[in-house]
């Protein structure tokens, strides 16, 4: 099983959980203004940006 964005960025980032929960609340909300914006290829590449990672996360993030 895959580990969460959150569980990444604590361990490979050393932030707190606080501090994984403000940048995963920063990404949501950059990642729901591109969707309605329709700028799906900046909404796609949001992971990356933010986290170093693959668009396979993109689902979390939006339930987040």
């Amino acid at each position: 099983m895959r580990k969460g964005i959150k569980e990444i960025l604590i361990e490979r980032d050393g932030l707190s959980p606080e501090g994984a929960d403000a940048i995963l609340a920063e990404a949501k909300a950059e990642l729901m203004d591109l969707i309605q914006e329709g700028d799906y290829e900046s909404a796609h590449d949001i992971c990356a940006d933010y986290f170093g990672l693959e668009p396979d996360y993109l689902d979390e993030l939006i339930f987040f």
